[in-house]
């Protein structure tokens, strides 16, 4: 068995250490700024969809204030024209109620006297 011993001088290793030190440094150099990149570009989606978000929070907001007006003057159209009619319905009964007593006043006040000065005993 023959054994093949290559020698290699010190200064032969070092430059391959350095060699291997300066790639792993470039690499680490340009993972970080792929993850710089990758982070930035993600800090821009997020601001974009907050944009986004806050744009179709808006649109909704203005269409619902919207429905909320057209629904608000629609029955308060409405409501003014019932409370109208409401009270016309009230001064009619007050009115009937009126007549009614006026009419039937004497008749009451006679059977209150009748009622008050004639005395039952039982």
């Amino acid at each position: 068995m023959t054994m093949t011993i290559t020698t290699t001088t010190i200064s032969e290793d070092i430059d391959m250490s350095e060699d291997g030190i300066k790639k792993l440094l470039e690499a680490e150099r340009m993972a970080q700024e792929t993850i710089a990149r990758a982070r930035q570009e993600r800090n821009q989606k997020l601001k974009q969809a907050v944009q986004e978000a806050e744009k179709d929070i808006k649109t909704f907001k203005d269409s619902k204030e919207k429905e909320f007006k057209d629904y608000e003057s629609k029955f308060l159209g409405q409501s003014s024209a019932t409370s109208a009619d409401l009270a016309s319905s009230v001064n009619k009964e007050i009115e009937q109620i009126r007549k009614k007593t006026a009419q039937n006043k004497d008749e009451v006040v006679e059977m209150l006297l009748k009622f008050t000065t004639e005395v039952h005993v039982e």
